[in-house]
């Protein structure tokens, strides 16, 4: 770290470290939340996800790149105890998940840019997704969904700019590709509901 010429009192932090630590902070506050009771774990994930996408220092330049064929997903840190792995997710323009329920229990926090997120309901009698509601969702927005099909979404980028979400998922990292989604029927013949 380096002093600022003239100023003895005030310190630079290179933009690695205040990364490293912004990152460290939201890691070791999801680690504690996760042996709160569930209705405060809720909230205290929450919480760390709008605190920490308050930090533009929190991604590197190569984590903050799209793909073309898909939204990119960064692991930025996967628990030693295999209890949560928290990605950036970047969204091109026109890239949006499925829709979708979680098989675990997650959290997303919108880094930059705006996405659109539909939101539905489980028809039990026709044993599929309804579309309910569209919302825009701007830089800062946090939430939280428990593991089952009572919060159903589809997420992605309606804009022509990449867009970044922070995510935390409840399970280990090798099993993100594999345990987190569970895809929901909505009855439309195409991608965008």
């Amino acid at each position: 770290m380096a002093n600022v010429q003239g100023a003895a009192d005030v310190v630079i932090v290179p933009r690695d470290e205040r990364r490293v630590g912004a990152l460290g902070e939201l890691a070791t506050r999801i680690s504690r939340a996760c042996f709160e009771p569930p209705h405060e774990m809720r909230a205290q994930i929450k919480a760390a996800l709008a605190h920490a996408v308050r930090e533009q220092a929190l991604l590197s330049a190569e984590q903050r790149q799209p793909a073309s064929e898909c939204y990119a997903r960064h692991v930025l840190y996967a628990d030693p105890s295999g209890r949560f792995t928290i990605l950036a997710i970047v969204w091109a323009g026109g890239q949006f998940s499925p829709p979708h329920a979680h098989n675990t229990w997650c959290g997303y926090a919108v880094y930059e840019g705006e996405l659109e997120e539909t939101v539905f309901r489980w028809d039990t009698t026709e044993m599929r997704a309804e579309p309910l509601r569209t919302e825009v969702r701007k830089s800062g927005y946090s939430c939280y969904a428990g593991a089952g099909l009572d919060q159903i979404h589809r997420l992605g980028n309606s804009g022509a700019s990449p867009a970044i979400s922070i995510h935390v998922y409840g399970v280990e990292r090798d099993r993100i590709a594999t345990h987190v989604n569970r895809l929901v029927d909505t009855g439309a013949t195409n991608t965008k509901v």
